[in-house]
Formats: structure tokens, C-alpha cells, sequence
């Protein structure tokens, strides 16, 4: 009894238009290849029972998409065979190519419906009707329906666009947003690390200059250590924990001033001194922030108004 085979392509809607299933019998080297419907779906009738191996192919792929051996039974039921296809597997491929209206898949079942409906005609009157050519009038009439059913989606109307180039405009923005995320926060988190180390450099000659005490000392120190802990936050947290900082520093300077034997007037008129009140006074002001781009621009600046703060790392010849 010849079998009938049922396959089921599962997962990435957009891959079962040109996708081909190759079968082989593994006993006698037949070969038969098919494509499926839109929905995934492609029915093989009167087929050898045993085991058979299956291809499953797509243009936009140097590898199948499924490659394995399956066995038919021997059974009127059809045999059952999932495909699942995963959406990775096209991801950053080529734009696919949309044919105007492949109809061979309607073809093929149709001219399987017209082959199987021929043996059942020339029955004279009164004649029984097996149950065996009734299944198979059955079988032929639902293969018919389904191929007019995917030729009247295949030749509607669909207007002028394009979507093989929507979806990799869609994914191209995808993988463009992704970097940008990602390097969005390397490099905010790159400029908090060089504004936190800069600071406390600074500070650190400051406080030794003013000769500050060991309270006022731990304390300040403790408030920049504590913007290097949080180099990962977000941007609400830290800008807010940075302008808390810069307001405590500018009070922490004032009160050193206050102790120097002038009054503070050298002590404040120090290069050292007003770089570390101007990048202060920048995070005080700019206060606490919601958007990453107005993080960034406190940085550039508090840079404006402090001076620059990689020349302990790249040091320019002189000329």
C-alpha cells in the first residue's frame, strides 16, 4: 500500500515561500522534490513506504535548513513530519527574492489530483464503489480545494511593495540601534570614569596643598570613590550623586580656605584649585539629569571650564 506524507514547516513564516524539500529513498534512490504553500504546509501522496531522506533547502542559505532521515509508515493516515524553522537562520542574509507568483507547488498538487482521479472513472451503472477509490476521490477532491485555495492567495493583489526590503531595513535599523546602545553606554561609561579619576587626582593635590585634615579628607575622597562605584548606573542616579558631590566639594574648599593663614586668598587664586571648583561648580549646576546626551554635555563643559583631563595619560611633545 503506498503511504502519504505530511509536512509541517514551523517558525519563520518568510522562509516557507521558496523553501524545497528534497526526498530520497534510501532502498530504491527515488527522488522526489517538492515545494510547499505559503502557510508551510506540502502533502506528498502515494509514496513508497520506509525510510527516506529529507532536504530541506532555501536560496538565502549555503546550508539546509533541515538534513535528516525520516521513515514513512506504512499506514492510510499521512506521516507527520515537523520542520521547525529558526528565525536565526536568516538573520543578516541576503534580501530575499520574491518570484511576481510561483504557482509550481499548485501545479505539481494539482497535476498528483488529476493522476489519482483518473484510475476512479469509467465505472458503469450499478457498479460498487470500493471504499479504496471513495478515500481516494476524498483524498484528490480536499489536494483540489487546497490548491485553489494557495492559487487565490498567490495571484491576489498585493500592490507595489516591497517587503523582502522592508524586512532588511528592519533588521539593518535593529543592528544599528543595538551598536549605538551599546556603545552609547561604553562611552558614558568610558567619559564617568575619566571625569571620577580626573576629580580625584585633582582633589588629592588640593586637599594636600591646603593641608587639609584627615575628616574632611576622608570625606570628600569618599564621595569621589563613591561616583567610581556607581560608573554603571544610570544616568538619573549618577548625575544626581554627581551634582550631591560637586556640592560638597565647593563647601569642603571654602572651609579649607577659611583656615589658611591669608584667609584663603592665594589658596583660591591657585590653578589647582579654581579646576577643581570649575568642575564642581559644572556638576552643581547641571544637577540631575534624565537623558545620556545631557550627561555627556556636563562632561564637555565641566572639560570647557576645568581644563582637560587626559594630559597625565597622552602627554604632547613639545614642538
Amino acid at each position: 500500500m503506498l503511504a502519504t506524507l505530511n509536512v509541517q514547516m514551523q517558525g519563520h513564516t518568510l522562509a516557507f515561500r521558496d523553501a524545497e524539500v528534497h526526498l530520497t529513498n534510501q532502498a530504491t534512490g527515488a527522488t522526489i522534490t517538492r515545494k510547499p504553500f505559503l502557510d508551510g504546509s506540502l502533502v506528498v501522496r502515494d509514496i513508497d513506504p520506509g525510510v527516506w531522506q529529507m532536504k530541506v533547502t532555501h536560496p538565502n542559505l549555503t546550508l539546509p535548513i533541515d538534513n535528516r532521515p525520516i521513515r514513512i509508515f506504512d499506514q492510510r493516515p499521512p506521516t507527520l513530519v515537523p520542520i521547525p524553522v529558526p528565525a536565526d537562520l536568516f538573520r543578516d542574509s541576503p534580501i530575499r527574492d520574491i518570484p511576481d507568483a510561483d504557482v509550481g507547488p499548485v501545479q505539481a498538487l494539482a497535476t498528483t489530483a488529476r493522476d489519482r482521479a483518473l484510475p476512479l472513472g469509467g465505472k458503469a451503472s450499478g457498479e460498487v464503489i470500493r471504499a479504496s477509490d471513495w478515500n481516494g476521490l476524498v483524498g484528490t477532491v480536499t489536494d483540489l480545494a487546497n490548491a485553489v485555495l494557495q492559487l487565490a492567495a498567490l495571484v491576489s493583489p498585493r500592490g507595489h511593495d516591497h517587503p523582502e526590503i522592508a524586512e532588511k531595513i528592519a533588521e539593518v535599523q535593529g543592528n544599528l540601534r543595538r551598536f549605538a546602545e551599546s556603545f552609547g553606554h561604553s562611552l558614558l561609561e568610558l567619559r564617568r570614569e575619566i571625569e571620577a579619576g580626573t576629580l580625584h587626582q585633582r582633589l588629592t593635590d588640593v586637599l594636600a596643598k591646603g593641608q587639609a585634615g584627615t575628616d574632611l579628607k576622608d570625606r570628600l575622597n569618599g564621595r569621589v570613590l563613591d561616583l567610581h562605584r556607581s560608573l554603571q548606573g544610570d544616568t538619573v542616579l549618577f548625575s544626581q550623586q554627581l551634582s550631591s558631590t560637586g556640592s560638597d566639594i565647593i563647601t569642603g574648599i571654602h572651609e579649607l580656605a577659611t583656615q589658611q593663614s591669608d584667609g584663603g586668598t592665594a589658596f583660591l587664586a591657585d590653578t589647582q584649585v579654581k579646576q577643581v571648583l570649575a568642575m564642581a561648580g559644572t556638576y552643581f549646576d547641571a544637577g540631575t539629569q534624565t537623558r545620556q546626551e545631557s550627561e555627556l554635555q556636563t562632561y564637555r563643559q565641566s572639560t570647557a571650564k576645568g581644563g582637560p583631563k587626559l594630559g597625565a595619560v597622552f602627554t604632547i611633545p613639545a614642538a
